[in-house]
């Protein structure tokens, strides 16, 4: 007698049970995920736990999230904190034959070096606009060997123009060493005043470091002793010798994960980091004192026939109908803010001192409206808004009214000054 084993029917349709069983049996979860969908809702929270949610990727999500962190800022929530509102800042550029290869992340047609030069100049351009006193340098790294490419200097143009000319793709060669790149720019930031903070922000995106010696043990010291912030960019990975670095020189460590991730984190930059004042009044390295530092207000004058002026763009003396003078030794400068080539009097305006002040003084937090708006605008055009009590649909900046939904369907965020009760727009 003949027995035929039972035969599966293949082509029969599998129910939603019979899935539900093969992946309770199966001990391998990726194998019922597409792969070109396992990474597509990959986020990141507030405290920088990896998530996965459709939800955290509404636009309106990320606002509230960066909202979130703000508060959570030093200023905002009341501690005593100290800014130096004068800042000498250098940025280490890897220029090793890593920064050559195209990351689709970063941008599809450009290389990294390339996507590096462009974020760094849209830097400069901010740093010097929230720290008009301050003072930044470029510091380069290829073939093992860091070279000098600005000195710390107020003038932006003299940076952007100095990437434009030294920096390309076919300058790109040999190995990063971060040790000869931390090594240079503590050089030049240990003879800057104290009264000032010493920064150093290194762009990294070699996965490996070639240095002379021991940077955690013979470097690390001297930038301690040096009060030298190290922040470190990534653009391929996180090394340990870097996160290291910047844990011990109270700075931040990043991983570039796009091109505007990447550009977020380099203006993050520009806001001066908080120096926390230590409650041990008797440790004299770790209090923090104020120093008077001498400024002047020069005047303006122009002239129809050109004049030697000193040019704060290092090409020494030029001539030029107008110029501003000094107040201590009647020197001719020709441009603001910089320091007189004569004296070394630091000239400024009103109007850069400002906008430096802005970061001790920020704005406080502006509150949340939950609420759908309760009082509805006159569409006649009859009404008279003079604050939100009168409408709160309607911006009191722009006069935009303020719809309950967005256009993609989500409720548009309203928030609400601390000090007036008036609502803004987002």
């Amino acid at each position: 007698m003949t027995t035929t084993a039972p035969q599966t029917n293949t082509n029969a349709n599998t129910g939603v049970g019979d899935i539900d069983q093969a992946k309770s049996q199966s001990n391998h979860t990726w194998e019922f995920h597409s792969s070109s969908q396992a990474w597509e809702g990959v986020q990141e929270d507030a405290d920088g736990n990896i998530i996965s949610s459709a939800a955290h990727r509404d636009p309106i999500h990320a606002i509230r999230r960066r909202r979130r962190l703000r508060a959570r800022h030093d200023a905002a929530a009341g501690r005593r904190v100290v800014r130096d509102m004068i800042r000498y800042i250098y940025v280490v550029i890897d220029l090793s034959s890593c920064m050559n290869e195209k990351d689709v992340l970063l941008s599809h047609s450009q290389s990294r070096i390339s996507c590096t030069v462009s974020i760094v100049q849209t830097f400069i351009a901010e740093y010097f606009d929230q720290n008009p006193i301050s003072h930044l340098g470029i510091v380069l790294v290829k073939d093992g060997v860091a070279d000098m490419l600005t000195q710390l200097s107020g003038n932006p143009k003299l940076h952007i123009q100095a990437l434009d000319r030294g920096i390309n793709e076919a300058a790109v060669s040999g190995q990063f060493s971060l040790q000869n790149g931390l090594e240079l720019a503590g050089r030049s930031l240990g003879h800057m005043p104290r009264h000032g903070s010493r920064e150093v922000v290194v762009i990294v995106g070699s996965l490996s470091t070639c240095d002379p010696g021991d940077v955690l043990n013979e470097t690390l010291s001297k930038l301690k002793r040096a009060n030298i912030r190290v922040s470190c960019i990534a653009l391929a990975a996180e090394m340990y010798v870097c996160r290291k670095i910047t844990e011990e020189c109270q700075g931040t460590m990043g991983v570039a994960l796009d091109s505007n991730h990447f550009k977020e984190l380099m203006l993050a930059q520009c806001v001066p980091p908080p120096c926390l004042v230590s409650d041990n009044v008797d440790s004299a390295e770790t209090t923090k004192t104020c120093d008077f530092v001498h400024m002047g207000f020069p005047t303006r004058e122009s002239s129809d026939v050109p004049s030697m002026i000193h040019s704060s763009s290092g090409r020494g003396l030029t001539f030029g109908r107008t110029s501003y003078l000094c107040p201590r030794c009647k020197a001719k400068q020709s441009e603001l803010p910089t320091d007189c080539a004569v004296c070394g009097l630091k000239l400024v305006l009103a109007p850069h001192l400002a906008r430096s002040f802005h970061h001790l003084f920020p704005v406080p937090a502006f509150q949340e409206m939950l609420k759908p708006p309760q009082l509805q605008p006159d569409r006649g055009g009859n009404m008279l808004v003079v604050s939100s009590t009168d409408c709160d649909a309607v911006c009191f900046a722009c006069l935009r009214d303020v719809q309950v939904r967005g256009e993609k369907g989500g409720v548009e965020l309203r928030f609400q000054c601390p000090d007036c009760q008036n609502i803004f727009c987002a």
